[in-house]
């Protein structure tokens, strides 16, 4: 995968706007449960906030309990990447699968979009992560920062940045916790 470096520059700047916006606990292990976070994607939204119909139909897709809702957002060719843990898929099955098995793994996944930029085709999300993994002693919730590009309707590229590390300790799991297999 080749990312463009002011994409890149972007996405960071983003994930140290959130954790900044989020404050120091962020950064710890026990910071920022998902009652801390708001667990609906726009309930903490000021009155007002514009949010695209893309980030809208997006943030309730991951909020929902139907796979295929989230794949059915991209184009026949999309691809969704998750940069926690360094994963590509490619095309609405392997997303609705992926969303499938992100299900199956964390209780009350969810994301709660704080803010949204849009450049053209281009649409920066800042928020928060969540969930409870299973078997985890805590739950979650990191920054979160998302770069999706569009053709206007669909999403043809996902790109989720947030700290694997971060939802390990404060899920209460050592780092090198790896799922079950399925």
């Amino acid at each position: 995968m080749r990312l463009h470096p002011t994409r890149f520059a972007a996405a960071v700047i983003c994930t140290v706007a959130a954790v900044t916006a989020l404050g120091p606990t962020a950064l710890g292990p026990t910071a920022l449960g998902p009652t801390a976070l708001g667990t609906a994607a726009f309930a903490a939204q000021p009155a007002g906030r514009h949010v695209s119909e893309v980030v809208a139909d997006w943030s309730a897709a991951w909020n929902g309990t139907e796979p295929a809702v989230l794949g059915a957002l991209f184009t026949p060719d999309g691809t969704y990447t998750d940069q926690g843990i360094g994963v590509t898929f490619h095309g609405r099955q392997e997303i609705a699968g992926w969303k499938a098995r992100t299900d199956s793994l964390i209780d009350n996944v969810h994301v709660t979009v704080h803010a949204t930029h849009r450049d053209g085709c281009h649409i920066t999300v800042e928020g928060a992560y969540a969930g409870h993994i299973k078997g985890a002693p805590r739950p979650f919730a990191v920054p979160l920062a998302t770069l999706l590009d569009t053709d206007g309707r669909r999403i043809t590229a996902d790109q989720d940045f947030y700290s694997l590390n971060a939802v390990l300790a404060q899920s209460g799991l050592p780092a090198d916790w790896t799922p079950p297999a399925h």
